[in-house]
């Protein structure tokens, strides 16, 4: 039941933050691969320097 719950979590993060990232880049008149791109880059390297420590970023 806990995986599953996780499972939700995480899918609902996903889905808001993916929403959220391009339609403020769309908004801005940024390229949407590009702010995807950065978030990806940025979220391999937070859990990188955290150790994976830090559950969410």
């Amino acid at each position: 039941m806990q995986t599953l719950k996780q499972a939700v979590a995480g899918a609902q993060i996903l889905f808001v933050a993916f929403g959220a990232m391009v339609l403020v880049s769309l908004l801005t008149g940024l390229n949407p691969s590009m702010a995807l791109l950065g978030a990806g880059i940025g979220t391999l390297l937070f859990q990188l320097l955290t150790k994976r420590k830090v559950p969410i970023f």
